[in-house]
């Protein structure tokens, strides 16, 4: 089974809102039904959560639901570490917003597609 490193940023939600999170309920619901070939690892931004409610983001509730249904869930683990290169040698291919973790699979030649959000 293929492990799918999902990483999400907190500028998306803070600039396109509703659509981000729409966005990151659709790839969890496709995730989801290919659970018989890959495993994803959501890994939010780390200080995302601290970002959205300095910023007063109105979704916070809708974002943390997705979170919750995503852990209650059995076809993907949800990251907290703070180790993106660690996290990196472990999956088989990336997919998400820009991060350090994106030089980390290129550097080992590991497939890499970045999430756009108007798409």
């Amino acid at each position: 089974m293929k492990r799918i490193l999902y990483y999400t940023d907190v500028l998306p939600l803070l600039s396109k809102k509703e659509a981000a999170l729409d966005k990151i309920q659709r790839n969890l619901e496709i995730f989801s039904s290919n659970s018989d070939k890959i495993r994803v690892i959501w890994h939010p931004y780390e200080k995302c959560e601290e970002y959205m409610k300095l910023n007063h983001f109105e979704l916070m509730d809708q974002y943390q639901k997705i979170i919750e249904d995503f852990k209650n869930g059995s076809f993907g683990e949800f990251d907290e570490t703070s180790d993106l290169k660690a996290l990196a040698d472990t999956c088989d291919a990336y997919y998400g917003d820009y991060s350090d973790a994106v030089y980390y699979m290129q550097e080992s030649k590991k497939p890499v597609m970045i999430q756009n959000i108007d798409v």
